[in-house]
């Protein structure tokens, strides 16, 4: 059996494990705060989605029927409120995916400032 030194397994840990180091530190905090900020959109959709869709037909609209045809929305009113809503569901949708892509973004930032580090050049 071989002995081996002290100073011949530092030398053996210190070239065989990579250096670890701070990385582009100013990049790995935009990295994390752009994906705080899509997760941040992310719910904020979530929580105006939830809303949304459990208040009743009434509210959403903002219609109020009494049963009287001469103080009753007209069908006008009724298509032109339906078509804000189907507009708000449709800013949702561009919200969530916005959302969806900042936090892609965040994380593609911080592993590329973890993989290009000034300091090993």
């Amino acid at each position: 059996m071989e002995t081996v030194s002290g100073d011949v397994i530092r030398e053996r840990v210190e070239t065989n494990m990579p250096r670890v180091s701070l990385g582009n530190l100013g990049g790995r905090i935009m990295g994390v705060a752009s994906f705080l900020g899509g997760i941040g959109l992310l719910g904020w959709v979530f929580y105006i989605a939830y809303g949304l869709f459990n208040s009743p037909a009434s509210a959403a609209l903002d219609l109020h029927f009494t049963g009287n045809p001469k103080t009753d929305p007209t069908l006008a009113l009724v298509a032109a409120r339906f078509g804000w809503l189907l507009f708000r569901v449709c800013f949702l949708l561009i919200m969530a995916s916005a959302g969806s892509l900042i936090t892609q973004k965040g994380i593609n930032l911080y592993l590329c400032a973890l993989q290009h580090d000034p300091a090993k050049k």
